[in-house]
C-alpha cells in the first residue's frame, strides 16, 4: 500500500511541476466549448491532454459525425481515460498515448488546451504555429496566449465564467 501511495504522490508532482497541473475542465463549461468549437462535417477535434476524458467525451458525444481524438501523455491519466472510455463508448472517440510535444499535429483542425501560460507560450505555440495547417485553431481554456498574434475571439460572457481563446494560425 506504501508503495502506492508513494508512486501515486510521484506523478502527481510529475504532473505538477510539467505543462499543467491536473485541474479538470469545468462541467459548465462543455456546452460553450462545443458552441465555440462549432465544428463543421469532416472536422476532426483533438485534444491534447486529455487527463479525465471529459471533454473530447462530451464533444465526441454532441458531434457523432466528428472524429475527435484524446491526446494523454500520463500513463495514469491514460488509464483513466481508456476505462472510462470502455464503460461509455462512443464510435467516434479514440483515446491515445503519445506525447503531443512529438506527434504530427498538421493534421486536425481543431485543438483543445487546457495548460498554463508558461507551457502555452514555450512549449506548444511554436509547435502549432509551424504545424497546423492555414484553417486550424486552437481553443485555450482559461489561459491566454500572449505572443500568438491571431487571437480571433475572447469567450468570457460574464465576470463569473471562465475564459475561452480562439487562435488560428499566424499567416
Amino acid at each position: 500500500m506504501l508503495f502506492i501511495f508513494l508512486l501515486l504522490f510521484i506523478i502527481l508532482c510529475f504532473w505538477f511541476f510539467s505543462l499543467a497541473p491536473y485541474v479538470p475542465t469545468k462541467t459548465r463549461d462543455l456546452e460553450r466549448i462545443n458552441k465555440i468549437l462549432n465544428l463543421s462535417p469532416r472536422q476532426t477535434f483533438y485534444e491534447i491532454w486529455c487527463w479525465d476524458w471529459k471533454v473530447c467525451h462530451h464533444i465526441a458525444k454532441n458531434n457523432p459525425k466528428k472524429q475527435v481524438t484524446g491526446i494523454e501523455y500520463s500513463l495514469l491519466f491514460y488509464a483513466i481515460s481508456k476505462f472510462r472510455n470502455f464503460l461509455h463508448p462512443l464510435p467516434n472517440l479514440r483515446i491515445i498515448y503519445w506525447n503531443a510535444l512529438k506527434a504530427d499535429l498538421s493534421k486536425p483542425d481543431v485543438f483543445y488546451i487546457f495548460w498554463l501560460t508558461e507551457s502555452l507560450e514555450h512549449k506548444i505555440r511554436p509547435k502549432l504555429e509551424k504545424e497546423m495547417h492555414p484553417t486550424a485553431r486552437l481553443i485555450s481554456y482559461v489561459f491566454e496566449i500572449n505572443s500568438w498574434k491571431d487571437r480571433e475571439i475572447v469567450y468570457k460572457e460574464s465576470p463569473d465564467v471562465l475564459s475561452i481563446y480562439v487562435y488560428k494560425k499566424s499567416l
